[in-house]
């Protein structure tokens, strides 16, 4: 069974559905018959994106890079027109409360950090890959905590239950005009070095033609009309074809701050 999805960023679902009607009908017109009728909305991402079904998803760089090496390919990433991103990289944006705006992530020494997960690579390796840089393989939260999103991060900023966070740079966006009354409260100190932007992949078992068929409809895409209004909403703005080894980057950063002897929080 062939499964697609795209999971990983708060577009919305009618939006993003009418997308993947206009990619499935377009890869049909390329010579791909086989395709799931409806967008996937998995809980669990990190079992979706090891079924050997798997079309079509979005996923996280670390994971790809360090965790599903054998089980997907690559397809590329999207570019996003934000601030924080450049053509198919991207960045997180490290928030506060308002009332430290002016401090810097060195000032952040001995406070508190929150996480949205372990396997994150925007809202945790990013991060510590900057903190290394400041204090090496040493402790530099008093406190590390994990609220399984992005946006449960910025809730506890908010509710003064932690006191700083890294929100990939797109969710940052797009969480902060769902809800601008939460994220009025938090103010971005910086960002983290560019990476490899979120990659869109498909399973490794998917044959080299259709892995073609797909890379040429998103970005058919890009300049059907009926599609600007997603573009829009979801502040895409290209698309670039990419491979597993445009991600090995993420993967060997952790690995390097690992076996420096920084342990992990």
């Amino acid at each position: 069974m062939a499964w697609a999805s795209l999971p990983m960023y708060p577009w919305p679902q009618p939006l993003t559905e009418h997308y993947w009607q206009w990619l499935r009908q377009r890869l049909q017109q390329l010579g791909e018959l086989s395709l799931p009728t409806h967008l996937y909305w998995p809980e669990d991402y990190l079992a979706h994106w090891r079924e050997p079904g798997v079309l079509l998803s979005q996923s996280c760089g670390y994971p790809v890079s360090a965790l599903l090496r054998e089980q997907v390919q690559v397809l590329g990433a999207f570019h996003y027109q934000l601030p924080g991103c450049a053509d198919w990289r991207y960045s997180s944006a490290l928030l506060v409360r308002k009332s430290d705006a002016r401090l810097a992530l060195a000032d952040f020494h001995g406070r508190r950090v929150v996480c949205n997960e372990r396997h994150s690579q925007s809202g945790y390796h990013a991060l510590r890959a900057e903190v290394a840089t400041l204090a090496g393989v040493q402790p530099f939260f008093a406190q590390v905590r994990f609220s399984g999103s992005h946006r449960a991060s910025a809730a506890l900023l908010a509710a003064g239950e932690a006191d700083i966070a890294a929100l990939d740079c797109v969710s940052h966006a797009l969480l902060a005009r769902q809800q601008p009354q939460l994220f009025e409260q938090l103010a971005c100190i910086g960002h983290t070095r560019l990476q490899p932007g979120l990659p869109l992949i498909t399973a490794a078992s998917t044959p080299a033609a259709t892995v073609a068929r797909l890379r040429q409809a998103i970005g058919d895409s890009l300049h059907a009309v009926e599609l600007q209004a997603f573009f829009r909403e979801a502040a895409i703005d290209g698309f670039s074809p990419l491979a597993l080894s445009d991600y090995t980057c993420i993967a060997d950063t952790a690995a390097h701050w690992r076996a420096a002897g920084m342990a992990e929080w």
